[in-house]
């Protein structure tokens, strides 16, 4: 990985904190299938993964709901996805935990930036025994435009007060590359949801399969 001063190191949750892809698939497959929504492999990779659900649904949808019925069916996609967490062992990306111990004893900052709601959020944190792990979070709540746009990270580097330069995200989707980026911020990509070459093609300045053996 690249020589640079880091103060401050920004997770995205899904498929970065917990390779949750195959549990938001069997939510989504379960949703777009009960209400008879089209779907390809390369919606889940370029319009689900990585962005909030109710976009998600606004751009596979092409108007067929309301604003309304968009929330209702983004609802219904969480709450199966978080009772598939509750039924589930799950485990954290190989090698988390003792990386961002590893920064914090070095006096880096460890933000969480993450499309999920607060409620998905707290559930897979509290599965995890990550609750105090960050010191900043960002989540869906807490903005107005989703992933791709640089909303996200410009709010969590503002709560940080620490300059993009000294910044490092750590992302597995194409949406939270895009997010990052624009944002002016360097990406570390994890090879959880797509291959090394798409993720550096996306703009992603490494490619990591997960946090062991790495140091900052």
């Amino acid at each position: 990985m690249m020589t640079r001063t880091v103060k401050a190191i920004i997770f995205d949750m899904d498929g970065v904190v917990i390779d949750s892809n195959p549990y938001h698939r069997m939510a989504w497959e379960k949703l777009l299938n009960d209400n008879q929504i089209a779907y390809t492999e390369e919606s889940f990779q370029k319009v689900i993964f990585g962005r909030p659900g109710k976009e998600a649904l606004r751009i596979l949808c092409n108007d067929r709901f309301s604003d309304e019925e968009l929330t209702g069916l983004d609802e219904q996609v969480d709450a199966e996805y978080r009772e598939i967490i509750r039924q589930t062992e799950i485990n954290e990306v190989a090698g988390l935990s003792q990386f961002i111990e590893s920064s914090r004893k070095s006096g880096i900052k460890i933000a969480l930036a993450t499309s999920a709601p607060t409620e998905n959020v707290t559930l897979v944190l509290g599965r995890l025994g990550l609750q105090s792990a960050f010191d900043v979070i960002t989540d869906y709540t807490d903005i107005v435009n989703g992933k791709p746009d640089p909303e996200i990270y410009l709010k969590t580097v503002a709560k940080l007060n620490i300059e993009k330069a000294a910044c490092l995200v750590f992302e597995d989707s194409f949406s939270g590359i895009q997010s990052a980026r624009s944002a002016g911020l360097d990406v570390v990509a994890v090879s959880t949801s797509h291959a090394s070459d798409e993720l550096l093609v996306a703009g992603a300045i490494d490619v990591v399969a997960d946090f062991t053996r790495l140091a900052i």
